[in-house]
C-alpha cells in the first residue's frame, strides 16, 4: 500500500510537470508567432502615441483597412481590431486605450458584419484581450492549451504555408497575400438597421466616443456574394436606447461590392487579402474623405 501512494505521488508529480512544462512552452509559441498576440502586446505598450483615427472591430476589419493609406493621405491611424473580437471586446480595447494615452484619437471605425455573427450583443470577451487584461483573474480556465488550443491550427498553418509565414502586420492591418475565389451566389437580403439600433455594446460605444469627443463611424463590412445586401451604402443615422446615436455605411451593398474581383480579392470566408483591401480602404477615403478631414 506504501508503494503504491508513493508511486501514485510521484507520478502525480511528473504529470503536474510535465502539463505545465508543455503549457509553458505553448504558450511562448502562440504569444510570439500569433498575429493578434503581436498586435495585443505592441498596443499595450503604447506610451501616448497621437493616433487620430483608430480601426476596431474583428478579424474582417483587421484584414481590409489599411493604415498606411489614411496616414498617406494625412491621417496617422492604427488597426486595433482582433480576430473573434465582440463589440464588448472592442469596448474594452477602447476604454484601455484612453486610460493609457491621454491624447484621444479624433474618429473611431467600428466595422461590424452583420451577416456572419448571430448578435452584436455577445458577452464573450475575446480570449487574448481576456488573459492580458489589467485586472484579469487567472484560474484553470486560462490553461493556454485549452484557452487558446485553435492558435495551435494557426501555428500549423505557418510551419506549411509559405503564404501564411509572408503575411505580416502593418500598423495593426494584416497583410495576406492569399488568394480564395468567391464563388458563393448572391441573396435577396436588405439590411436590418433595427438590428444596429438595439444593440446594448453598440449604444455603449456610441456613449463612450461622444463622452470622449471621438466621432464614432459604423461600418458594416464588405463580405462574399452570399453574405451581400441590396440596400444603399447610406449613411444611415442610428439612434440607440441610450440616446446616443452614429452614422452607419453600409460597405456590404451589392452595389458598393462591385469594385472588388471575385478571383482576387479574397482570402476566403468573407475576409480581403491585400489587394482587396488597398480597394476598399481608397474607396473609404473617397467616401469618408470630408467627414474625417482627410487632407
Amino acid at each position: 500500500m506504501k508503494k503504491f501512494i508513493i508511486k501514485s505521488f510521484v507520478f502525480a508529480v511528473f504529470f503536474t510537470v510535465y502539463f505545465i512544462l508543455i503549457n509553458v512552452i505553448y504558450f511562448g509559441i502562440i504569444a510570439t508567432t500569433d498575429f493578434d498576440f503581436i498586435k495585443r502586446w505592441e498596443s499595450l505598450k503604447f506610451d501616448n502615441p497621437n493616433f487620430e483615427l483608430l480601426v476596431l472591430g474583428a478579424s474582417t476589419s483587421m484584414d481590409a483597412i489599411d493604415p498606411e493609406l489614411f496616414d498617406s493621405n494625412g491621417i496617422k491611424s492604427y488597426n486595433l481590431a482582433i480576430g473573434g473580437s465582440s463589440i464588448r471586446t472592442n469596448y474594452i480595447q477602447l476604454n484601455e486605450y484612453m486610460t493609457k494615452c491621454s491624447k484621444r484619437p479624433k474618429y473611431v471605425f467600428l466595422g461590424l458584419n452583420s451577416a456572419l455573427v448571430q448578435s452584436f450583443d455577445d458577452n464573450e470577451i475575446q480570449p487574448i484581450v481576456e488573459v492580458t487584461m489589467k485586472d484579469h483573474e487567472y484560474s484553470l480556465n486560462d490553461v493556454p492549451i485549452l484557452k487558446f488550443k485553435w492558435l495551435g491550427f494557426e501555428f500549423l498553418k505557418k510551419i506549411v504555408s509559405k503564404k501564411h509565414r509572408k503575411a505580416k502586420l502593418v500598423y495593426g492591418q494584416l497583410k495576406f497575400q492569399k488568394i480564395v475565389s468567391d464563388n458563393t451566389s448572391f441573396n435577396e437580403s436588405y439590411l436590418n438597421i433595427q438590428e444596429f439600433e438595439s444593440s446594448h455594446w453598440i449604444g455603449e460605444m456610441a456613449k463612450l466616443c461622444v463622452q470622449n469627443e471621438i466621432e464614432l463611424i459604423i461600418l458594416e463590412m464588405p463580405g462574399y456574394k452570399e453574405t451581400q445586401n441590396l440596400s444603399k451604402i447610406g449613411p444611415y443615422k442610428l439612434h440607440f436606447n441610450n440616446g446616443y446615436s452614429a452614422n452607419l455605411y453600409n460597405f456590404n451593398s451589392k452595389d458598393f461590392c462591385t469594385i472588388f474581383d471575385s478571383d482576387k480579392d479574397w482570402i476566403g470566408n468573407s475576409h480581403l487579402n491585400e489587394f482587396g483591401a488597398i480597394k476598399f480602404t481608397k474607396e473609404l477615403i473617397g467616401i469618408l474623405g470630408n467627414q474625417i478631414n482627410l487632407n
